[in-house]
């Protein structure tokens, strides 16, 4: 039993880990700019945020259901909001003195995201 459902949600994981590559290449690409644009990199990274939930519930439904057991806890959204500020500070070219303006546009981000 527990195969045959796995196999009837992998093309939904298939499908979430698609449009997060997707959203990863498009907020890559934001860096080939010579004045990276930080509004356009905030939504990227927002779009990133919410293909990256959706794809971490649809490979932890596979994974039960292949496992058939419980997974380990989920990070933690202080670490969720450590990883976007890093992204954002890292497309946006690394600039000095944007510590605090990363954290709190990664801490919306995240919020935005887990409210979709």
């Amino acid at each position: 039993m527990g195969m045959t459902v796995a196999l009837r949600t992998f093309p939904d994981y298939r499908n979430a880990f698609a449009d997060f590559s997707l959203r990863a290449r498009q907020a890559q690409a934001l860096t080939a700019a010579p004045n990276p644009d930080r509004q356009a990199i905030d939504a990227a990274l927002l779009e990133l945020e919410k293909a990256r939930a959706i794809y971490n519930h649809q490979r932890d439904i596979l994974a039960r259901q292949f496992l058939n057991s419980e997974l380990p806890e989920a990070v933690s959204v202080s670490d969720r909001v450590k990883e976007v500020a890093e992204l954002r500070w890292e497309l946006t070219g690394k600039p000095e003195g944007t510590a605090e303006d990363d954290w709190y546009r990664a801490e919306e981000i995240v919020r935005l995201a887990a409210a979709a």
